[in-house]
């Protein structure tokens, strides 16, 4: 099972509007106190494996450990996003116009990295270019490259492949 982006209570609360059941009627069918139940949807406590089995039980729902196993995926997703988020090349060598549309700082440099490859060649000058290649390598580049299909700056972009990956 992959991790998974979306916290347990979110999850738990889409459910509750979806079968049109309070918080207060699942803490009753529950047996937990309704402040436990609003603190799991808001992400203040953790799901247990006894508080995951009883709402299981108290909404049908055929899938032990089912709130507790998405808890789970979702502290993975958080961990490795953390980690990613910690990989990144020298943000100096970027000017602010090149991500105009979002706070550098804050982008998964290895999760959009097709993204992030298809905006410096098509905008960024030889500085952002070259810092691109340091921090991906020529062979990551050379792989996500041709995956990039959008026609927009096209000439730019592949002007700047041929210019900086020779």
């Amino acid at each position: 099972m992959a991790a998974q982006s979306t916290p347990a209570g979110k999850v738990l609360e889409h459910i509750l509007r979806r079968a049109n059941v309070s918080q207060k009627e699942l803490a009753l069918r529950s047996g937990i106190y309704p402040q436990r139940i609003h603190d799991l949807i808001k992400g203040i406590r953790r799901f247990t494996i006894p508080y995951s089995l009883n709402i299981e039980k108290a909404l049908n729902i055929g899938i032990e450990g089912y709130f507790y196993k998405i808890q789970a995926n979702y502290e993975i997703y958080q961990f490795i996003t953390n980690e990613e988020l910690k990989q990144h090349p020298d943000l100096s060598q970027f000017s602010n116009a090149l991500f105009w549309d979002t706070k550098v700082d804050k982008i998964n440099w290895i999760r959009n990295k097709k993204w992030v490859i298809k905006r410096v060649f098509e905008y960024g000058n030889e500085q952002e270019i070259k810092e691109i290649i340091r921090f991906y390598g020529k062979d990551v580049i050379n792989k996500v490259f041709p995956q990039i299909k959008n026609a927009w700056k096209k000439e730019d972009r592949d002007a700047n492949y041929k210019k900086y990956m020779q």
